[in-house]
């Protein structure tokens, strides 16, 4: 790790070196992002829940060095080299690691008509995607658990307009790890203040190791409708979210054919002077069918197999969510949550999450920073002159 690491850095040097002689003025990048998350949860053992009663609580620093420059006034190219470090309260010596390490090239495209291009390719934070994905796509303590993505990521972003695509590389095949990756989209088309039309969707593909050979195919999609009346009602946000949810699955091995089963999501949220209630509704075939069954080496496909919140696996799915999200700054985030879950069986238990986050990036760069693609300069409106 140390090694790979001082690699990174004479490469940075190099690049760093190679643009300077160019001509172009070299900036050096620095940054720190830190996250602290905490979940609780308490479940009826009575009930047959998805989910056991448990506690999460952990802290991530992920500090990162480079070099920034623009080429022909409108491209902006960034190499960034970081350390992620992973510590999980309570477990001693033994719960403090180094995870990875973070190595990407970032780059920023200004196009003639104002919008906006970005391009990130090598290991980099999950965060980076900027796509509406729910629950039913990433739990929070996914979120929290797997923060890097190795692969690339695209993004475009127009006046209306923003879509995203990235492939993330999970696993390369060896003995025992299992070959996987997943082809992720989002995209939203805002063809009034009001009116919100998206759509998301994970591709999934779930290979073999040479000791547990197989193919699970996990794909999901989302197209959505969302309705946003907090201007007309002065609120800090009022929407309602409808979206129909469609699975495919198919483990190779075991199944003749594919399955494939649909859903319904409704999201309602409300939130004023910073306290947000929340209510989501799902009504499905049962998204994670296959979580309780394991491939030909015995192992279970549980959440290596499956991201999403473990609820979407009911038929019938509700959470009511208090929340408060007090505004603390440009380069921090805090977040209470209390949610409230319920399923065709009435009332099953209850979660709290703390998150706290610092991000230096926000503060050095608020508008064209790592990761983020920006806000695009609006189209001017053409004057016309009467003769």
């Amino acid at each position: 790790m140390k090694k790979l690491f001082l690699v990174s850095l004479l490469a940075l040097l190099s690049v760093a070196a190679l643009a300077q002689l160019r001509g172009n003025k070299v900036q050096f990048e620095y940054g720190t992002y830190y996250q602290y998350y905490f979940e609780n949860r308490e479940f009826d053992y009575r009930v047959a829940s998805p989910t056991e009663s448990s506690t999460i609580n952990g802290m991530a620093l992920t500090p990162g060095v480079g070099f920034s420059f623009f080429d022909g006034g409108n491209v902006n190219h960034r190499l960034s080299l970081g350390l992620d470090i992973r510590k999980d309260m309570g477990s001693g010596r033994g719960g403090r690691y180094l995870d990875e390490v973070t190595a990407n090239y970032d780059g920023h495209l200004s196009l003639k008509d104002g919008s906006l291009f970005e391009g990130i390719i090598g290991v980099f934070p999950r965060h980076y995607c900027e796509g509406e994905y729910g629950q039913a796509f990433f739990s929070d303590s996914t979120l929290f658990a797997d923060r890097n993505l190795e692969g690339t990521l695209l993004k475009y972003r127009s006046e209306k307009f923003y879509a995203e695509l990235g492939a993330d590389w999970m696993g390369q095949k060896d003995t025992l790890r299992k070959e996987r990756f997943m082809i992720f989209t989002s995209m939203q088309w805002k063809p009034q203040d009001w009116l919100h039309l998206g759509f998301a969707g994970t591709f999934y593909h779930y290979a073999g190791s040479f000791k547990a050979p197989g193919v699970v195919d996990n794909n999901l999609i989302e197209p959505y409708v969302r309705f946003d009346l907090a201007r007309q009602a002065r609120m800090q946000e009022l929407s309602l979210k409808l979206g129909l949810m469609g699975t495919y699955q198919w483990d190779r091995k075991r199944e003749a054919s594919q399955t494939i089963k649909a859903g319904a999501e409704a999201i309602f949220k409300a939130k004023i002077r910073n306290l947000a209630l929340v209510n989501t509704f799902f009504s499905g075939d049962g998204f994670q069918y296959l979580y309780e069954n394991k491939d030909l080496g015995g192992n279970k496909y549980g959440a290596n197999l499956y991201f999403g919140s473990r609820f979407y696996g009911f038929p019938l799915y509700d959470c009511a969510e208090l929340a408060w999200t007090p505004r603390l700054g440009r380069s921090l985030s805090l977040e209470l949550r209390a949610r409230f879950h319920f399923c065709n069986e009435g009332f099953i238990g209850n979660t709290q999450t703390l998150s706290f986050i610092f991000d230096l990036d926000r503060m050095r760069h608020p508008k064209w920073g790592a990761g983020r693609i920006g806000e695009p300069k609006p189209r001017k409106t053409p004057h016309y002159l009467s003769l």
